[in-house]
């Protein structure tokens, strides 16, 4: 049949058990397409690859296609995501993978959707006896001690992936090392000059590289330089977030004036003004022509596309970003705007047993996630030391005990990434612990530990992070999360 179009010719179905159960009946794999709405690559598959008439002709006759919004489902992502965005991936009906790839080109998909139909059609019965005889796989090994020696190591690593000339870590593309900095931040306050110089020179350089965008303020994704050029332009609610807080450290005018140029960024662009649903959007669309024919002082067209999801993670990390601002700024208006997005986002989406949602207005989506949970409650905790109102403290309480009744793996220790339930489809059965969702969620308790004095609270810290032990070294400079919760709990033993 002949098809004509800019945008996608494909019938895609949400993920959920009826697009599994008919891929089943058919007897056909799934296409899974997975990827972020701010991503270019994966806007450019929809008007490229899935717009061809050829290739939407076969995945309407051998496969089952389905779409996914990497931020939408963090889980999914988590699990099936391909090392890049966006990922194109093969399923088999019970959610296994068969294979995928990165970003393809109409004609690259044509072959691989002939090669993956025919491979799935000859080998059918082999791959379903493959998955009736697979157990979910676990989270490894047992709970070790936390480490109290990997601050040292840290430190010394961090000082060994400087980049002394450029600031930022590493010789390849620069972006926001939040918890690093924070660290080093610490350290230089003890009275290390190694340090402090770590976070000055990095700091500069966010400040005065292509991170910052000069044209509307806020900061862009990374940059793919060494020297913080090139930036991929992007901008993402959470970085903006850590970016805000790490301006807001040093009692510098020029980071001073970054922040200033975040928060105004974000008030005009990414924050939802309406009385009724107030919180922060996701994400802008990365766009490189409308940056470049700025700075060539062309005719400019309309800003990027704003993606106006309001997520629990993303929106609990910029209120407490905003809070913090208030504090630095004397400016209530931002402490104020903090309180509304958080309260509309856990009054309007918790529900007793089953936390809150990872996306407010949807009671029925996606629920009881680990980063929503710790995330919003570590907000919360920020509100009840600035404004005294216990309902703060009382609702960080309830979803912490929500993920330590939910959440807590009985085996390991530690908390698992998600609820996890008997229709739970393909790689969801597996048990994941998040690095530094658990590396956050030890602060949190420790937090509550010392408000409540509860110290069943603060055992259950020390047991999240020594579940993480065993591979806190491998994150290297993302390590830093773990370094900073010991040094949580050593203050709270103290």
């Amino acid at each position: 049949m002949l098809r004509v179009a800019t945008t996608s010719l494909v019938e895609w179905r949400p993920w959920g058990r009826a697009a599994f159960e008919e891929a089943r009946t058919a007897q056909v794999p799934v296409l899974l397409a997975l990827g972020p709405r701010w991503c270019p690559a994966t806007a450019a598959m929809a008007r490229g690859a899935y717009a061809d008439p050829r290739v939407a002709d076969l995945l309407d006759d051998r496969f089952v296609p389905v779409r996914v919004d990497a931020e939408a489902r963090p889980d999914v992502a988590g699990r099936y995501g391909l090392g890049g965005w966006p990922t194109t991936a093969f399923l088999t009906p019970d959610g296994d993978i068969l294979g995928g790839e990165t970003y393809a080109t109409a004609e690259r998909m044509r072959d691989l959707l002939r090669r993956v139909a025919d491979a799935f059609a000859a080998q059918r019965d082999a791959i379903a006896e493959r998955h009736a005889t697979a157990e979910p796989q676990g989270v490894g090994a047992p709970a070790q001690a936390p480490d109290p020696e990997l601050d040292g190591w840290l430190g010394d690593h961090l000082l060994g992936e400087f980049d002394e000339e450029h600031g930022g870590f590493g010789a390849g593309a620069k972006r926001v090392h939040a918890g690093a900095l924070e660290l080093a931040w610490r350290r230089g306050r003890d009275g290390d000059p190694a340090f402090a110089a770590v976070v000055e020179r990095t700091l500069t350089a966010m400040a005065r590289g292509g991170l910052y965008d000069e044209l509307d303020g806020g900061v862009f994704r990374y940059c793919a330089r060494r020297d913080w050029t090139e930036p991929a332009t992007e901008k993402l609610l959470d970085v903006n977030a850590q970016a805000l807080r790490l301006f807001l450290l040093p009692d510098d005018d020029g980071c001073r004036e970054r922040a200033i140029g975040v928060i105004g960024y974000v008030r005009r662009t990414l924050a939802d003004l309406t009385p009724d649903h107030p919180g922060f959007f996701a994400s802008q669309q990365a766009d490189p022509d409308y940056y470049l024919s700025h700075a060539q002082r062309d005719a400019a067209g309309a800003s990027p596309w704003i993606d106006r999801a309001v997520y629990a993670d993303g929106t609990a990390l910029m209120a407490r970003a905003f809070a913090a601002a208030a504090q630095t700024f004397g400016d209530s208006s931002l402490l104020e705007f903090a309180v509304d997005a958080m309260e509309h986002v856990v009054s309007g989406t918790y529900e007793r047993g089953g936390g809150i949602a990872h996306r407010a207005g949807e009671r029925a989506g996606v629920r009881g996630l680990l980063a929503d949970q710790v995330g919003a409650s570590a907000a919360l905790l920020d509100l009840h030391e600035l404004t005294e109102r216990e309902v703060y403290l009382d609702m960080a309480q309830e979803l912490m005990h929500f993920a330590l009744h939910h959440l807590w793996d009985t085996a390991g220790g530690g908390f698992l990434d998600r609820v996890h339930g008997a229709d739970d489809l393909g790689l969801l059965r597996e048990r994941v612990r998040p690095f530094a969702a658990n590396c956050e969620a030890a602060r949190v308790l420790l937090r509550l530990a010392d408000l409540t004095t509860d110290s069943v609270l603060r055992d259950r810290a020390a047991a999240t992070l020594a579940a993480q032990t065993a591979e806190a070294r491998a994150h290297g400079v993302d390590a830093a999360p773990y370094a900073l919760a010991m040094r949580d709990l050593d203050l709270s033993r103290a």
